[in-house]
């Protein structure tokens, strides 16, 4: 990756930042996602579950002043999509994203209608398969996904073609339920799969609250330090960062890196990134001290939070405290930091 320090999808929705106002990203969310999630007449299964597969890219930090490099491994989690009969393609799952997005190459093999919402492509797609599970009136973003094409799946003899990103649009209209241990999704056609609090707090989850923003985030409340911040749940993200800002009030030590903050969907100004350890973090009622993370000036100016951005939470603070992110319930349930399966 050439030195950058890779937030895959972070901030997904950024991309229509780059290339439509505020006013437009909203405009797209409300006006053209409300008019191409319409549903057809097309029979739902009541209920579906869809083996995903995690996707890898290795990353080599080096520390600035210093002789020392680590290795780091990247995890997308990704899930097999057929649409309209064509070729089952790979689409990276991300919470971060607002809306689904397409890869214009693969929107141009499709042949799909298209439509011009303040300026950006836009396009509605009727028969949309997330493995077994079949959704329709999908609206997509035709817009490039970038690094996610360097994506690999060890193993996989196969054709693992990258053409798009799952994003909250789609997950909340379905009621999404992610296992990030296990790689799964499970979808409700009902919008709400029901799943009981209580019986993942006797599993030895801890409940964490969740609220769907205006503008399609996954937002939890937290503390780090002194200070009460919002958090965005992203699946879309290789790593945790924080912004610099949280970092400079909090008073974290931290260690300066050679690398870059970078992302196909938004411009990070080139911002620098350094790492070091949250000892005082917490996430509603769950104790995420000792979190390894990294900051950098994520150059975010969203309204819709509860409180001060604190940064996203992304697939390695996910993984490890076996995440089960409830959507359709708005509850997020972490379980004690692990590395065993």
């Amino acid at each position: 990756m050439n030195g950058r320090f890779c937030l895959a999808t972070a901030y997904t929705g950024m991309v229509i930042s780059t290339c439509m106002s505020g006013r437009c990203l909203v405009a797209f969310l409300a006006v053209g996602i409300g008019i191409f999630n319409l549903r057809s007449a097309t029979a739902q299964p009541k209920f579906g579950v869809v083996q995903g597969a995690f996707a890898e890219e290795n990353k080599t930090l080096s520390r600035r002043g210093a002789a020392i490099q680590m290795k780091q491994l990247m995890l997308g989690l990704t899930v097999p999509v057929l649409i309209n009969g064509f070729n089952s393609t790979w689409w990276v799952v991300d919470t971060g994203a607002p809306a689904c997005v397409i890869d214009p190459n693969f929107f141009q093999k499709l042949v799909l209608p298209a439509s011009k919402v303040r300026g950006s492509k836009v396009t509605k797609i009727d028969d949309f398969q997330i493995g077994n599970f079949h959704c329709d009136g999908v609206g997509c973003l035709v817009t490039p996904i970038g690094e996610l094409k360097e994506l690999k799946l060890p193993g996989f003899q196969g054709r693992f073609d990258k053409t798009g990103v799952i994003g909250i649009s789609l997950l909340a209209r379905y009621g999404a339920l992610l296992n990030c241990r296990t790689q799964q999704i499970f979808l409700s056609a009902a919008g709400n799969l029901g799943m009981s609090r209580q019986k993942y707090e006797a599993m030895g989850f801890t409940y964490v609250p969740l609220v769907l923003t205006p503008h399609n985030r996954l937002e939890l409340i937290g503390t780090i330090g002194s200070a009460t911040c919002s958090f965005i749940i992203d699946t879309g993200a290789f790593a945790t960062t924080l912004d610099e800002s949280i970092r400079s009030a909090s008073k974290v030590p931290y260690w300066e890196s050679m690398s870059k903050i970078g992302g196909p969907f938004h411009d990070f100004k080139n911002a620098s990134v350094s790492f070091g350890t949250a000892s005082d973090f917490k996430l509603g009622n769950y104790d995420a001290k000792g979190t390894k993370v990294s900051f950098a000036n994520l150059h975010l100016a969203e309204s819709g939070f509860t409180h001060q951005f604190g940064g996203i939470l992304g697939l390695d603070f996910l993984y490890y405290r076996s995440a089960i992110i409830d959507i359709g319930g708005r509850a997020l349930y972490l379980k004690p930091y692990s590395t065993a399966h």
